[in-house]
Protein backbone atom coordinates (compact mmCIF):
# COMPACT_ATOMS: atom_id res chain seq x y z
CA UNK A 1 0.00 0.00 0.00
CA UNK A 2 1.57 3.28 -1.04
CA UNK A 3 2.66 5.78 1.97
CA UNK A 4 1.78 9.43 1.82
CA UNK A 5 4.45 12.35 2.40
CA UNK A 6 3.99 14.80 4.87
CA UNK A 7 5.45 17.58 6.53
CA UNK A 8 4.05 19.73 9.38
CA UNK A 9 4.99 23.49 10.10
CA UNK A 10 4.19 25.98 12.31
CA UNK A 11 1.37 28.60 10.65
CA UNK A 12 0.59 30.91 13.72
CA UNK A 13 2.89 31.23 16.31
CA UNK A 14 1.29 31.18 20.06
CA UNK A 15 0.11 35.20 20.69
CA UNK A 16 -2.90 36.82 22.68
CA UNK A 17 -5.66 38.49 20.94
CA UNK A 18 -7.22 41.51 23.04
CA UNK A 19 -10.88 41.51 23.98
CA UNK A 20 -12.60 43.37 20.53
CA UNK A 21 -9.58 42.21 18.29
CA UNK A 22 -9.41 40.15 15.40
CA UNK A 23 -6.23 38.48 14.44
CA UNK A 24 -5.38 37.50 10.79
CA UNK A 25 -3.15 34.13 10.57
CA UNK A 26 -0.67 33.79 8.15
CA UNK A 27 -1.18 32.48 4.42
CA UNK A 28 -1.68 28.44 3.89
CA UNK A 29 -0.17 27.76 0.12
CA UNK A 30 -1.84 24.70 -0.93
CA UNK A 31 -1.41 25.35 -4.42
CA UNK A 32 1.02 22.01 -4.42
CA UNK A 33 -0.32 19.79 -1.90
CA UNK A 34 -2.69 17.12 -2.02
CA UNK A 35 -4.94 17.92 0.89
CA UNK A 36 -3.83 19.17 4.26
CA UNK A 37 -4.96 19.70 8.12
CA UNK A 38 -5.27 23.07 10.56
CA UNK A 39 -4.23 21.95 13.98
CA UNK A 40 -5.64 25.31 16.09
CA UNK A 41 -4.98 26.04 19.72
CA UNK A 42 -6.91 28.17 22.04
CA UNK A 43 -7.57 29.31 25.34
CA UNK A 44 -8.67 31.98 27.86
CA UNK A 45 -6.39 34.01 29.49
CA UNK A 46 -8.18 35.82 32.29
CA UNK A 47 -10.56 34.85 34.73
CA UNK A 48 -13.05 37.19 32.86
CA UNK A 49 -16.57 35.53 32.07
CA UNK A 50 -16.55 34.77 28.23
CA UNK A 51 -19.33 34.25 25.69
CA UNK A 52 -16.92 32.75 23.12
CA UNK A 53 -14.82 33.96 20.33
CA UNK A 54 -15.00 32.55 16.72
CA UNK A 55 -12.31 30.66 14.39
CA UNK A 56 -13.02 31.26 11.10
CA UNK A 57 -10.86 28.97 8.30
CA UNK A 58 -10.83 31.00 4.86
CA UNK A 59 -10.45 29.37 1.78
CA UNK A 60 -9.68 30.82 -1.61
CA UNK A 61 -9.57 29.46 -5.15
CA UNK A 62 -7.64 32.20 -6.62
CA UNK A 63 -3.44 32.04 -6.49
CA UNK A 64 -3.30 35.89 -5.43
CA UNK A 65 -5.76 39.02 -4.33
CA UNK A 66 -8.11 38.78 -1.38
CA UNK A 67 -11.55 39.18 -3.61
CA UNK A 68 -11.91 35.40 -3.60
CA UNK A 69 -11.91 34.12 0.47
CA UNK A 70 -15.05 32.27 1.75
CA UNK A 71 -15.75 30.60 4.99
CA UNK A 72 -15.02 27.26 5.26
CA UNK A 73 -15.17 27.17 8.85
CA UNK A 74 -17.05 29.17 11.49
CA UNK A 75 -17.44 27.86 14.63
CA UNK A 76 -17.63 29.89 18.24
CA UNK A 77 -15.10 28.29 21.22
CA UNK A 78 -13.92 29.03 24.48
CA UNK A 79 -17.55 29.51 26.21
CA UNK A 80 -16.92 29.78 29.88
CA UNK A 81 -14.75 31.50 32.71
CA UNK A 82 -11.53 30.57 33.25
CA UNK A 83 -9.88 29.55 36.76
CA UNK A 84 -6.64 30.83 36.70
CA UNK A 85 -4.12 28.97 38.68
CA UNK A 86 -0.35 29.96 39.41
CA UNK A 87 2.42 27.39 39.62
CA UNK A 88 4.70 27.08 42.18
CA UNK A 89 7.82 24.99 40.58
CA UNK A 90 11.11 27.37 40.79
CA UNK A 91 10.90 27.34 37.34
CA UNK A 92 8.81 23.70 36.04
CA UNK A 93 11.75 22.29 33.68
CA UNK A 94 10.70 21.30 30.48
CA UNK A 95 9.96 17.19 30.88
CA UNK A 96 7.63 18.29 33.85
CA UNK A 97 4.48 16.15 34.29
CA UNK A 98 3.72 17.58 38.14
CA UNK A 99 3.29 21.00 38.49
CA UNK A 100 2.97 22.15 41.97
CA UNK A 101 0.35 24.27 43.12
CA UNK A 102 -1.52 26.15 45.85
CA UNK A 103 -5.02 25.68 45.58
CA UNK A 104 -6.69 23.29 42.08
CA UNK A 105 -10.36 24.39 42.74
CA UNK A 106 -12.04 23.92 39.12
CA UNK A 107 -9.51 21.81 38.15
CA UNK A 108 -10.60 18.16 38.80
CA UNK A 109 -10.04 16.36 35.90
CA UNK A 110 -13.36 14.54 34.35
CA UNK A 111 -10.83 12.07 32.28
CA UNK A 112 -8.64 14.39 30.52
CA UNK A 113 -9.06 17.81 29.98
CA UNK A 114 -7.41 20.34 28.11
CA UNK A 115 -5.50 23.35 29.66
CA UNK A 116 -3.03 26.02 28.94
CA UNK A 117 0.43 27.12 30.63
CA UNK A 118 0.74 30.56 29.83
CA UNK A 119 4.49 31.20 30.31
CA UNK A 120 5.16 34.83 32.61
CA UNK A 121 8.30 35.09 31.52
CA UNK A 122 8.17 34.44 27.60
CA UNK A 123 4.27 34.59 25.88
CA UNK A 124 5.46 32.59 22.78
CA UNK A 125 6.61 29.59 25.13
CA UNK A 126 3.59 29.11 26.45
CA UNK A 127 1.78 25.40 25.95
CA UNK A 128 -1.40 23.66 25.94
CA UNK A 129 -1.12 20.26 27.67
CA UNK A 130 -3.74 17.54 28.52
CA UNK A 131 -4.96 17.49 32.57
CA UNK A 132 -5.18 13.69 33.71
CA UNK A 133 -5.37 14.18 37.55
CA UNK A 134 -5.59 17.17 40.52
CA UNK A 135 -4.48 16.93 44.07
CA UNK A 136 -6.11 18.72 46.62
CA UNK A 137 -4.23 22.40 46.88
CA UNK A 138 -0.74 20.78 46.29
CA UNK A 139 -0.17 19.65 42.02
CA UNK A 140 -1.72 19.40 38.56
CA UNK A 141 -0.53 16.35 36.85
CA UNK A 142 -0.49 16.00 32.97
CA UNK A 143 -0.44 13.06 30.56
CA UNK A 144 2.82 14.51 28.96
CA UNK A 145 5.68 16.01 29.88
CA UNK A 146 6.31 19.80 29.33
CA UNK A 147 7.41 20.78 25.82
CA UNK A 148 9.19 23.75 27.79
CA UNK A 149 10.79 25.57 31.28
CA UNK A 150 8.39 27.16 32.78
CA UNK A 151 8.59 30.26 35.13
CA UNK A 152 7.51 29.89 38.86
CA UNK A 153 4.09 31.77 38.87
CA UNK A 154 3.11 30.66 35.08
CA UNK A 155 -0.61 30.41 35.00
CA UNK A 156 -2.74 27.39 33.72
CA UNK A 157 -5.97 28.31 32.54
CA UNK A 158 -8.76 25.61 32.27
CA UNK A 159 -10.44 27.16 29.68
CA UNK A 160 -8.66 25.64 26.36
CA UNK A 161 -9.08 24.07 23.13
CA UNK A 162 -7.74 21.97 20.49
CA UNK A 163 -9.64 21.59 17.08
CA UNK A 164 -8.76 19.85 13.45
CA UNK A 165 -10.00 21.65 10.59
CA UNK A 166 -9.06 19.39 7.41
CA UNK A 167 -8.35 21.21 3.88
CA UNK A 168 -8.94 19.94 0.50
CA UNK A 169 -7.63 19.49 -2.69
CA UNK A 170 -10.01 22.16 -3.68
CA UNK A 171 -8.36 24.85 -1.98
CA UNK A 172 -5.30 27.19 -3.31
CA UNK A 173 -4.96 29.23 -0.25
CA UNK A 174 -5.72 29.36 3.54
CA UNK A 175 -5.86 31.09 6.85
CA UNK A 176 -7.43 31.27 10.22
CA UNK A 177 -9.22 34.81 11.72
CA UNK A 178 -9.04 34.55 15.20
CA UNK A 179 -12.03 36.90 16.15
CA UNK A 180 -12.14 38.42 19.37
CA UNK A 181 -15.36 40.39 18.85
CA UNK A 182 -17.73 37.96 19.72
CA UNK A 183 -18.26 39.11 23.44
CA UNK A 184 -17.80 42.72 23.51
CA UNK A 185 -16.54 42.50 26.92
CA UNK A 186 -14.94 39.11 27.65
CA UNK A 187 -11.43 37.85 28.30
CA UNK A 188 -8.38 37.80 26.35
CA UNK A 189 -7.51 34.76 24.35
CA UNK A 190 -4.31 32.74 23.69
CA UNK A 191 -3.79 31.08 19.78
CA UNK A 192 -1.82 28.98 17.72
CA UNK A 193 -1.73 27.04 15.46
CA UNK A 194 0.23 24.70 12.52
CA UNK A 195 -0.48 23.00 9.39
CA UNK A 196 0.33 19.00 8.16
CA UNK A 197 0.63 18.54 4.25
CA UNK A 198 0.17 15.86 2.38
CA UNK A 199 2.77 16.24 0.11
CA UNK A 200 2.53 13.07 -2.16
CA UNK A 201 2.04 9.13 -2.33
CA UNK A 202 5.11 7.34 -2.34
Amino acid sequence: MAAPSKTTTAVDACAEVAQNAVREGALVDMSTIFEAALHIDLALCTETAHTGSRVIVQTSGNDEGDEDWTDLWDVVYLIGTAVAEAITNNPAAAGTTVFTIADEVGYVADGVLDVFLEDVATFANSEWLKLVSAEVDTSLTVQDASTREHAQNSIFSNVAKRIVVPLGNDVYRARIIYDNTYDPDGSTIACQSRVVKVTGVA
